[in-house]
């Protein structure tokens, strides 16, 4: 469920040095204040959806079945107390989550090579269960 979503991460939370929960990172932050259309200071689901339907693959824009397959992995994912908008403090909750899973030598940054390693996890078929 979660691999096409890991795929469409901005590349801000890669390289990127963790940062404490009160303090909004400035990059995260602007990626924020992108995405807000109404600049409301809250993401809804249907700016999630605008967004991830901009967003090119490639040199292809992304198929309207996968971006909304993706925006709706990411905002169920990012909107962490369930009340229908994703927070500064929320989106930056999911991206220190998904930076702490693949910071694997746990130095606070997500380098190159661990993110080369996370995108060829993401990529990599799904292992299929064998039948019993």
């Amino acid at each position: 469920m979660f691999r096409p979503l890991l795929a469409a991460l901005p590349v801000l939370m890669l390289a990127t040095p963790m940062v404490a929960a009160q303090a909004i990172d400035p990059k995260l932050k602007a990626e924020f204040d992108r995405s807000d259309a109404n600049h409301d200071g809250v993401l809804t689901r249907a700016e999630i959806d605008a967004r991830v339907a901009r967003m090119d693959v490639g040199k292809n824009k992304m198929p309207p079945g996968k971006a909304k397959a993706i925006s709706t992995a990411w905002f169920n994912t990012a909107d962490a107390n369930h009340d229908g908008k994703v927070t500064p403090a929320e989106m930056q909750g999911l991206f220190r989550a998904l930076a702490s899973r693949y910071d694997t030598n746990h130095d606070g940054v997500v380098s190159l090579e661990e993110r080369t390693a996370a995108r060829a996890a993401i990529i990599a078929p799904a292992p299929v269960p064998k039948a019993r």
